[in-house]
């Protein structure tokens, strides 16, 4: 890196190339802010990265561009593919000198091993003033820079060392009492410094829901998710700054039957949503509903089975082919948003704000079988679910459970709400019935607060409240966004509850 003082020197065309996991998105965008205030020139995915470019064409220009990598520490990053690649590039373009292309932030306890190890890393994982830490970044910034850490003043005069066994003296100062917590991993963004900034006093939440998109053949090609994107973005703008949301959750029917340029309208209306909302990919939960389907593909798969002599396994991975290639273009580089084999539904966590949804998968029996379509979680789903969450839970963060089908609608009801009537603090869903449909009775006594969209192809603006108190989480207001914008209000515990 060009060490001249002047910023407008020739040389690289950036200063700084920030590499950071998903999860950190709200440190580094802290980290950008600053530098860029303070004059510096920085490549940052959240604010650079735009909606269908190439994420490995962007990082390798990032990264051979600037002059240097900035890389924001974490346990989330440690594990991160795509930050591994990032911070070995910078060491490779300078091995005998990697403080001058790799400069590390520490912003999370983690253990730092192998080449990592031995540069000197930033760390403000304990400080607590924001101004503070402002000036150890730039101040180490400057320090790159210059090649050297001189300060500007006479440092103070070093003060003598307390005698061994003095009676002031705290031999076990600073130590872990025996037995204390370790905090989990889930709870040390909370731990943080208050920067960067979350609402975590007042534990509120704002989700957008937008459930049955249902996008068909009569859309393709004519811009209809760009347009609809375009139109909510405006619609919420035209309530005020309160219905910004945290949190977008699209639960399932994306799509009429499943078709790929169908899933091509829906990927054009999530990315505009995403950008007219500022929103970084983490902060947005989708899940598969039956209309995502692809019956075409399960059918290729039963009859390449037939062909084969061998039983069709469930859940019939090969049905979500198109929604697959879907949900990988959403999620480009967060690594841990995960819908694999084996695998099928995924926990998308937000720690700057302490709120994780569960990416409930109600298709997982579905197939082009008359007989399959129903909703059903299955046990190792549940299961798995219930056990992540109840990590989260004693973390006291806000788990959201976002699902295609109604709760009353799963063919395996009772077993889900046995295993997970513990796990979630509000749950949102599809619509209770479709268009005509007579609404069913409810079946027993509720166990979550829920809120489902009132027909496909609404979206609605929930406000979330968490109180400390003995009134837990409840759901203040739902409004409907779109088609005159009418509000009704959340009024009676029952009105939201399954």
């Amino acid at each position: 890196m060009d060490r001249s003082v002047d910023r407008h020197r020739s040389g690289p065309s950036l200063d700084f190339f920030i590499s950071y996991s998903p999860m950190d998105e709200a440190w580094a965008v802290w980290i950008a802010w600053e530098l860029e205030h303070a004059g510096y020139r920085v490549m940052l995915q959240a604010w650079d990265f735009v909606a269908g470019s190439n994420f490995i064409e962007f990082m390798d220009r990032g990264v051979s561009q600037a002059g240097a990598v900035i890389a924001v520490l974490s346990e989330n990053y440690l594990r991160s593919r795509y930050g591994r690649m990032e911070w070995q590039a910078a060491l490779r373009s300078s091995p005998d000198e990697p403080e001058q292309r790799l400069i590390t932030v520490r912003v999370e306890e983690c253990g730092l091993v192998g080449l990592l190890s031995t540069i000197t890393f930033l760390d403000l994982v304990t400080t607590t003033d924001r101004a503070h830490a402002r000036r150890l970044l730039l101040d180490r910034i400057a320090h790159a820079v210059r090649g050297r850490a001189k300060p500007a003043v006479a440092p103070a005069f070093p003060p003598h060392r307390t005698a061994p066994g003095y009676a002031g003296a705290a031999p076990d100062a600073g130590r872990e009492p025996a037995g204390a917590r370790r905090p989990h991993p889930r709870g040390l963004s909370a731990a943080r410094a208050p920067f960067p900034p979350a609402d975590l006093e007042s534990r509120r939440c704002t989700v957008l829901h937008v459930a049955g998109l249902r996008y068909e053949k009569a859309h393709v090609g004519t811009g209809a998710g760009a347009r609809d994107a375009e139109e909510l973005v405006r619609a919420l703008r035209e309530m005020g700054a309160a219905a910004a949301p945290d949190v977008v959750a699209l639960s399932g029917d994306l799509t009429d039957t499943g078709g790929i340029r169908e899933f091509d309208e829906a990927l054009a209306f999530v990315a505009g949503l995403r950008d007219g909302l500022g929103l970084p990919a983490h902060r947005l939960a989708v899940v598969p509903g039956p209309h995502d389907v692809t019956w075409a593909a399960s059918l290729a798969y039963f009859a390449n089975c037939e062909a084969d002599q061998v039983e069709p396994e469930p859940p019939f991975w090969p049905k979500w082919r198109h929604y697959r290639k879907f949900f990988a273009e959403i999620y480009a580089g967060v690594e841990s948003a995960r819908f694999a084999a084996g695998h099928p539904w995924t926990l998308f966590p937000v720690p700057e704000l302490r709120i994780v949804v569960a990416g409930l998968n109600s298709t997982v029996a579905d197939s082009h079988r008359e007989s399959d379509h129903y909703g059903w979680l299955g046990v190792h789903q549940t299961r798995w679910f219930a056990e992540e969450l109840s990590e989260y839970g004693a973390d006291n963060w806000l788990r959201i459970g976002l699902v295609a089908h109604p709760p009353h609608r799963l063919r395996d009801e009772a077993r889900v709400r046995r295993m997970l009537q513990d796990s979630f603090s509000v749950v949102l869903h599809g619509p209770e019935e479709e268009p005509g449909e007579e609404r069913p009775a409810r079946p027993r006594q509720a166990v979550w607060q829920a809120a489902a969209a009132r027909h496909p192809g609404h979206a609605q603006l929930i406000s979330v409240r968490i109180s400390p108190g003995a009134d837990g989480v409840e759901i203040e207001r739902a409004a409907t966004v779109g088609g005159g914008l009418s509000v009704s209000d959340v009024s009676t515990p029952d009105d939201g509850l399954l």
